[in-house]
């Protein structure tokens, strides 16, 4: 068996975003390209029990059905390619017949579209980001497209005005000024919904009817939305916004004139409290399920999947129930809602992460990471009986070592089962004492699965045994098991170090003088805690870390709602509550040598939460090394450009090495 190298996730196909069409079955296949640093993309077809590549450009990340044939947006021109390279906004639309042939244009928007549905007749509804800034050199170059795209770089260039909050946002840079607005594309003609000062987004749209949910500001962006029904053929909207205050995750037009909507109400938990399920009919809204112990997303963490959960483009509805992804205990299900009582039961069978889902004859058909296997496409049917539709991935699992996670649950001090897993190294022989790293996930409303890991599996692959778990805080069990606010570090920590202690109790094979302890964002935040707390690990690698609710709280893209909701005041409120739950007020406790992992652009937790707790390692004489990765998010780990994720990766591996593996 090959050992699991730096390189082994980019070997890995990952299957996303299927839809269906009668017996076919359309999704995305992306791939990690280590030669040009990319990722690339494809549309393929899964018909008559085979799969076939529609495309091979690499350039197809996104695509929708119609009558007439498969639609994706792409930039194939030079021209085109040249004028989006300048700054013009522009989307270009291609079809290709499912009858086969080359993809010929479609259409073209003179627009950044972020999302489109077709209405049929030649019509869609579509949203696009709406820039001020541009909108206004665009007006002084006399509507010349390129001049005001130079005229904008140049000026940003000298100088990034903001008047906003948020002012920049991860993934997207500065988002000043910035909207994504609604319009409506009509046979050649483009018309905008919402005007220039609201952000609005699509949810389902069917007979007739799109949900759009809006949030309107000026100056700073509230926590709450408003929700909207569009009749598409006379485009008059209605407001249908469930409570005042509250947050719609989703919503979906269903037949018969009704709605459902999934909504944060933030009554008791905060911004991480699940959302509750409403259905609009007769006039009104009922709550159909409020319990609190779903959240009705797939938060499951791997770093080998692409996804983007139940098909939200489309009703959710069968058999007067409705069906979403959902996050129970380390794994991800298809669950049913009962429209009339609200019951709530799983479809699928434990131990998947179910990433995504549509429907499909009478089941499902969906992408599933499931144990000794990587993402493929399965269909899922009544009785939740999975049938594995493509092998993507098989290959790897019989050409590389594999080493299973071993479940190592316990029971914290409030008697709630903490989840938790051991992997054991690769070629493992008994009697033996290995190295251990403890991997915490982020979040927190995140969690571990016993799915594949690659980092996970490199660690194992060079003799370390790799331990992680699902401490209070996270998600799949409830909002009061999530909900931590004003307790980071408390009993969280706790959990994370009974976890410890378990796994070294019931794994001899561990040597506790060697263990080490990493992890991001949450994971980052709670890496800072730890050294700050014990000196039981001699090494650490904090990701794209918090360190300072303060400093947090007022430049994170979401510090400015989520720093107060976690910690549960500002530091103009209660300086000591917010400085307490920081990180960096231990840091002169530190004695373990700390790698620090972040990227330049990280707008979610921004690089000086990294920088900081660095200079207060070297400033109190703790070996530290700090790695600032240049053009990359807080995404790194999952979706930076494969180069850059082995760079990290190995930067981590070899700091554990040097500390770890010192043959005495």
């Amino acid at each position: 068996m090959k050992k699991v190298d730096y390189e082994h996730f980019s070997r890995f196909l990952m299957p996303y975003s299927p839809a269906v069409r009668g017996e076919e079955i359309y999704f995305l296949l992306r791939r990690a390209d280590m030669e040009e640093n990319c990722y690339k993309t494809d549309l393929c077809v899964y018909r008559d029990g085979k799969t076939r590549r529609l495309t091979s450009s690499g350039d197809v990340n996104s695509f929708f059905l119609t009558d007439e044939g498969v639609v994706f947006p792409a930039l194939r021109g030079k021209k085109d390619r040249e004028k989006a390279e300048k700054g013009v906004p522009l989307t270009v639309f291609y079809r290709l017949p499912y009858d086969g042939g080359e993809a010929a244009e479609l259409f073209r928007i003179d627009a950044s579209v972020t999302d489109i549905r077709p209405l049929g007749g030649g019509r869609y509804l579509f949203t696009a980001q709406y820039s001020h800034d541009y909108a206004r050199e665009l007006e002084k170059a006399g509507g010349n497209a390129e001049n005001a795209a130079e005229a904008l770089k140049k000026s940003v260039a000298e100088c990034q005005v903001i008047d906003e909050v948020p002012y920049w946002f991860n993934g997207r840079g500065y988002v000043n000024k910035l909207r994504s607005r609604l319009y409506i594309y009509d046979n050649g003609g483009v018309k905008a919904l919402t005007d220039e000062y609201t952000d609005a987004y699509i949810g389902g749209v069917d007979g007739g009817r799109a949900c759009v949910v809006e949030k309107s500001y000026t100056g700073f962006a509230p926590d709450c939305d408003r929700l909207f029904v569009l009749d598409t053929a006379t485009l008059e909207a209605s407001e249908l916004t469930v409570a005042g205050g509250a947050s719609h995750y989703g919503a979906w037009p269903l037949p018969g004139g009704r709605t459902a909507a999934l909504v944060n109400m933030h009554e008791k938990y905060g911004v991480n409290e699940n959302p509750r399920l409403f259905l609009y009919e007769n006039g009104s809204w009922r709550c159909v399920y409020s319990g609190g112990e779903h959240c009705f997303n797939n938060s499951v963490g791997s770093d080998v999947k692409a996804g983007r959960g139940f098909d939200d483009g489309v009703c959710p509805e069968r058999g007067g129930a409705l069906y979403f992804l959902d996050t129970l205990g380390g794994g991800s299900y298809i669950i049913r809602v009962d429209e009339r009582d609200g019951t709530v039961s799983p479809v699928t069978r434990p131990g998947a992460n179910i990433t995504d889902a549509a429907f499909y004859k009478d089941g499902f058909a969906a992408v599933i990471l499931r144990g000794a296997g990587g993402c493929e496409l399965c269909y899922i049917g009544p009785d939740g009986e999975e049938t594995r539709l493509t092998d993507f991935n098989t290959a790897l699992f019989e050409e590389y070592e594999y080493s299973a996670p071993e479940k190592c649950n316990f029971v914290n001090e409030k008697g709630r089962e903490i989840e938790g897993w051991v992997i054991k190294p690769a070629q493992f022989e008994p009697g033996k004492k290995y190295p251990a790293i403890l991997d915490i996930h982020g979040g927190p409303k995140t969690v571990y699965g016993g799915c594949y890991f690659h980092e996970m599996q490199l660690w194992a692959s060079r003799g370390y045994a790799v331990l992680f778990c699902n401490p209070t805080g996270g998600d799949g069990g409830g909002d009061e098991f999530a909900d931590i606010r004003g307790d980071y570090g408390g009993q969280d920590f706790r959990d994370i170090m009974a976890f410890v202690d378990t796994a070294l109790e019931r794994c001899p094979f561990i040597d506790a003088e060697r263990l080490g302890v990493t992890g991001g964002s949450y994971g980052g935040f709670m890496t800072n805690w730890i050294i700050g707390h014990t000196d039981r690990f001699k090494c650490a690698a904090s990701q794209r870390s918090i360190s300072n609710w303060i400093s947090f709280g007022n430049t994170s893209d979401i510090g400015h709602r989520f720093a107060k909701d976690q910690t549960g005041a500002t530091p103009w409120e209660n300086l000591e509550k917010v400085w307490g739950q920081s990180p960096l007020k231990y840091a002169d406790r530190v004695k373990t040598p700390t790698l620090f992992i972040h990227s330049e652009e990280d707008y979610r937790c921004p690089l000086p939460e990294g920088m900081q707790m660095y200079y207060a390692l070297k400033v109190h004489g703790v070996p530290a090394r700090m790695c600032i990765f240049k053009g990359e998010n807080h995404e790194l780990s999952r979706s930076g450009r494969p180069q850059n994720r082995v760079r990290r990766l190995k930067e981590i591996t070899e700091w554990m090495d040097k500390y770890l593996k010192d043959e005495k």
